[in-house]
């Protein structure tokens, strides 16, 4: 477990390159299947997977699979439920459970794998990009690593996913420099490298997510800390910009000009994705009791393709039981947060970063059962009640002592 769990991490964000061929799986799930099946048959494993909102989140689990299933059988396509219901299952319950079994002190060593793996992904990224042109990349390397119009998808294989690794990994290294568990001048130097990624991403929703997630972090848990980390990152971005260091075009393209300008059908696919909106909501009234099943919005767009908004897309293919499931699960994670903030104000504000990270993907995003989208938050909800279970075993245990000294 200790050598196995934060090699899964390391391979959370490396979802393209450590994908087995055209599976839907993934090193890191088999690393976490093996590690799950030790525990399990060992000791067992937590059903407590998200503290007092437990239920909350089974249920909701429960619901968001059991609308698609309904919705699968009403219109005899159900071959493709037991992928997508089995694919959640395996994200939204047993990656939980795995998690909340461990200690925290395992968990932290996972998160700081994580930061090193997507720094690493970008490395390798950003020195291929820089010394080589697509051609020779994508013939030799790998065509997922950069796009055609020169976006970075690094080992991630793709821009938004990348994007999406980046933030993450920031309020991972966020939590690990307030703890810690980091030498800041090193977490300054995984910082520019992982911002870097981001920025080479050119995802307009990735550097609004990580924006938002970073100043989360930093109001919300400790000031101190813009001083010693944020400001002097802060310094070399701006010191950078005005010596006017080259920025990819596909940046200044996506996400520079809608920036600038205030205007978000600037942003990338904005106005593409608005037109797959437009007909989900139109769809929506048809599908709201019975759903269009497992994958069935796909084949039923006149567009070919899923509506990048896991809520609506839900909607139309569970029904309202699908989508009260997802909003459940989203009212446990924001929830708990809240509660984890009363315990330990910075283990609870990441997780509250964590969860509007999470849900702004859930906004424009089909299905999010790939494990780099929920196992990072669900990474971060773990090692704080791992926190708080290691806290209420140590003061028991010192009560016990003082009672001994004190005792007759």
């Amino acid at each position: 477990m200790a050598l196995l769990l934060p090699v899964a991490a390391f391979f959370l964000s490396w979802w393209q390159v450590g994908r087995l061929p055209n599976l839907n799986i993934s090193i890191c799930d088999i690393l976490l299947l093996v590690c799950a099946v030790a525990i399990l048959t060992s000791r067992g494993l937590n059903g407590a997977m998200f503290g007092r909102m437990s239920i909350a989140w089974i249920m909701g689990v429960i619901l968001l699979i059991g609308g698609m299933l309904v919705g699968s059988l009403a219109h005899g396509e159900f071959l493709r439920w037991p992928v997508v219901g089995g694919q959640y299952a395996f994200a939204f319950l047993l990656i939980p459970m795995l998690l909340t079994t461990c200690s925290r002190s395992l968990l932290e060593r996972c998160a700081i794998a994580y930061v090193l793996g997507v720094a690493t992904s970008q490395a390798i990224g950003v020195a291929l990009t820089g010394t080589l042109d697509y051609e020779t990349i994508t013939r030799y390397v790998n065509r997922h690593v950069v796009t055609g119009n020169g976006r970075l998808g690094a080992m991630t294989g793709e821009p938004n996913s990348n994007g999406a690794v980046c933030t993450f990994a920031l309020i991972f290294l966020l939590h690990a420099v307030i703890n810690n568990r980091i030498r800041r001048v090193y977490a300054a130097g995984l910082a520019l490298l992982i911002i870097a990624g981001l920025v080479a991403s050119a995802s307009f929703t990735g550097v609004a997510a990580a924006t938002i997630a970073v100043l989360l972090v930093l109001v919300l848990s400790q000031l101190r800390l813009v001083v010693t980390l944020a400001i002097p990152v802060a310094l070399a971005i701006t010191a950078y910009v005005v010596l006017d260091g080259p920025v990819p075009a596909a940046f200044e393209q996506r996400v520079g000009e809608a920036v600038m300008t205030g205007d978000p059908t600037k942003a990338g696919t904005f106005v593409g994705r608005t037109v797959l909106i437009k007909e989900a909501w139109d769809m929506a009234d048809q599908n709201l009791v019975i759903g269009l099943g497992s994958d069935g919005y796909r084949r039923t767009s006149v567009y070919g393709m899923p509506v990048h908004q896991l809520y609506l897309l839900v909607l139309n293919e569970g029904g309202v039981l699908s989508f009260l499931g997802l909003c459940l699960i989203m009212v446990a994670m924001l929830v708990e947060a809240i509660i984890l903030m009363g315990r330990n104000r910075v283990d609870g504000v990441c997780c509250l970063a964590g969860f509007a990270v999470f849900f702004i993907y859930t906004m424009s995003l089909p299905h999010m059962f790939g494990r780099m989208w929920n196992g990072p938050p669900l990474l971060l909800f773990a090692l704080a009640n791992a926190g708080i279970h290691a806290l209420g075993q140590r003061v028991p245990a010192g009560i016990r002592e003082h009672h001994r000294r004190v005792a007759p």
